[in-house]
């Protein structure tokens, strides 16, 4: 009931938006889009007649890639207007339940992705009544789809930008496997919709000067070459089709919308609107993960945040840094299996996360606890195991410095207050920012080196591995792309201890003790990969010393594949059979994702505390 008042509400509430900077492309491409989406809606009908009929298994699991695949020559435009529209169509199959209120009322998946584990690997026709009420939701999702399209308003900026984000979800989530986990037609699925957006960009091709426009069509077809003739999922080279045909086809899409001046679609997303490729310096925006203007970055306020930060006076005990637990040599972590306490008697509950690239995601903590990383310093601050202080209390020690009050009267119009302290604390953080390593600047097209041995472990992460169907390409953590509005939790079952069977689960519960949500139990927020070798040990409970144990853990599937009998675990629990060389080769992969130029200067010196020679005794950083 709650998914057929979901979909009345959603029907009839979805209005179109767009701007009118450019002129319009509208009713070709409108006609096309009603097209494809009749076809698409035609297909699904077809599956639930033979579900209905009991047509053979080989007939259902055709009819449904058939469905899959017209899917894709409307993905492009419907997740550019209606992205929420379109999770109900191809979203993950993920039970979710509203965090904020009460209960354990969930909120079900609809879709493809659900639809797609009853059919595969088997089909077992006693789960027919179950299929047929998820298909039938799906075919009226997909019935009126034209209604989130605005039909009269589709400018040239946002056809050429819904291209854009396609190929990106291509990247991401087509031939990563991602929203197709068990059928595995990524690479069939990529090669349609890139024929589909070629075919979407021809008008734009014939308004181009004869020589960029039969450049521009031979980088379309050597894209769609590369994918089709490729030997299958596992073993496709997904690095050399990024670095020598996506990418440079992105690069001249963008070239040619130049060319045609067609201004930029604006944005106010996470995802710059100007960049051409994933791996373009500036391709992310911290500042958009805000929740006032005021909070924006600027070069003081990270100036001011990084003294902080290194400045004990924010602890209780005038000792203790976000330095002591966050060092920058490690990444900003501390290389211990669980951080020590305020106390120094018992260890923190879990072990320190990198804060390089910690404003790059949409939530704060392993269980999801805060949204922005001023609120995440407030709640470290008043953590009586952390920092064992308060706001109030840090504000008066800090106004015992004529240094500090100057600096926060030069950078903040209000001065020194408790939010000024947070702010300026997040801006630092936020400007912690590192993604220039090897294989970022490799699939740019410079050059650098990249050994066999890393660019088979980039392409098992993005293929047969899996990897980055969790760690999102090219983050490598849980915001998932290229939207960037959510970050994921992932239930892994880690153990207690390092074991590889009757293997005891960590009894951390994560996510669960924030929310009381029942679904949550064992849930935590996927981390990135990134500087991976600088941050052993590994897991919230740092169970893993070794990034090979790490591997080995999800090469067996997960918690389960150790013993744990795990609930709702979120990891296939199918081994991956990864070979000793593949093990490997992951490994040197993510190793070579260190990334910390820049960062990891301390202050040499911190403000004087006036009248108080003891205070000014402190060093950058304090100790543990």
């Amino acid at each position: 009931m709650y998914r057929i008042v979901s979909l009345l509400f959603l029907l009839g509430v979805i209005s179109a938006f767009l701007s009118k900077e450019s002129r319009p492309a509208s009713q070709p491409v409108y006609d096309q889009f009603v097209s494809d989406k009749r076809r698409f809606n035609q297909q699904l009908q077809q599956l639930n007649r033979y579900v209905m009929t009991d047509a053979p298994a080989d007939s259902l699991k055709a009819a449904f890639k058939r469905s899959r695949l017209d899917y894709k020559r409307i993905e492009w435009l419907l997740e550019y207007y209606q992205p929420f529209l379109a999770t109900h169509v191809n979203g993950p199959p993920v039970i979710e339940v509203e965090e904020q209120e009460p209960g354990q009322v969930p909120i079900l998946p609809t879709g493809l992705q659900v639809v797609e584990p009853y059919l595969f690997p088997v089909y077992d026709p006693a789960r027919k009544d179950a299929l047929t009420r998820e298909l039938t939701i799906l075919i009226s999702y997909a019935a009126r789809l034209e209604q989130g399209i605005p039909a009269d308003r589709i400018t040239d900026s946002d056809v050429v930008d819904a291209i854009r984000q396609e190929l990106f979800r291509l990247v991401t989530g087509g031939i990563t496997g991602y929203d197709a986990p068990e059928v595995r037609t990524g690479l069939s699925e990529a090669v349609l919709t890139l024929q589909t957006l070629h075919k979407a960009f021809q008008p734009y091709n014939g308004r181009l000067p004869k020589p960029q426009s039969a450049q521009l069509e031979q980088q379309w077809m050597d894209a769609i070459r590369v994918v089709d003739s490729a030997p299958g999922f596992d073993y496709f080279d997904r690095v050399s089709f990024l670095r020598n045909q996506l990418y440079p086809l992105c690069r001249a899409l963008q070239q040619a919308r130049q060319m045609l001046d067609i201004p930029v679609a604006t944005s106010g997303r996470f995802l710059s609107p100007t960049v051409a490729t994933l791996s373009d310096s500036g391709a992310f925006r911290p500042d958009y993960l805000i929740n006032f203007g005021e909070f924006a970055s600027t070069s003081p306020k990270v100036a001011l945040g990084k003294i902080l930060f290194f400045d004990p006076l924010l602890s209780g005990n005038n000792a203790r840094s976000c330095a002591s637990c966050h060092q920058p040599e490690r990444a900003f972590t501390d290389g211990r299996t669980k951080s020590q306490s305020f106390r120094g008697r018992k260890p923190v509950l879990r072990n320190a996360p990198t804060l390089i690239n910690a404003g790059l995601q949409s939530v704060q903590f392993y269980d999801s606890r805060v949204f922005y990383l001023e609120d995440q310093a407030h709640d470290v601050l008043k953590n009586a195991h952390e920092m064992r202080t308060s706001p109030e209390e840090v504000v008066q020690k800090l106004s015992a410095s004529a240094d500090y009050r100057k600096s926060f009267g030069d950078v903040f119009a209000s001065g020194l207050t408790a939010p000024n302290v947070r702010n300026a604390l997040a801006c630092y953080i936020r400007s912690l920012t590192g993604l220039n390593a090897r294989p970022d600047r490799y699939l740019r097209g410079e050059t650098v080196a990249f050994s066999a041995d890393e660019k088979l472990g980039l392409n098992l992460f993005l293929g047969k591995a899996r990897c980055a169907t969790c760690h999102f390409f090219p983050i490598y953590n849980g915001f998932v792309p290229p939207h960037y509005e959510k970050t994921e939790s992932e239930i892994i079952g880690v153990p207690r201890r390092r074991k590889i069977r009757n293997a005891q689960i960590d009894t951390d519960m994560g996510k669960f003790n924030t929310y009381q949500k029942n679904i949550h139990r064992f849930a935590f927020k996927t981390p990135t990969v990134r500087n991976v070798a600088l941050t052993a040990p590994y897991m919230h409970n740092g169970v893993y010393k070794t990034l090979e144990q790490v591997v080995d853990f999800y090469d067996r599937g997960g918690g389960r594949g150790i013993g744990i009998q795990l609930d709702g675990q979120t990891l296939a629990e199918a081994p991956l059979n990864l070979t000793g060389i593949e093990q490997k080769a992951l490994v040197a992969f993510m190793r070579s994702l260190t990334d910390t130029t820049g960062l990891t200067q301390r202050p040499r010196q911190l403000p004087i505390v006036d009248s108080n020679q003891l205070l000014n005794r402190r060093k950058p950083g304090g100790r543990y």
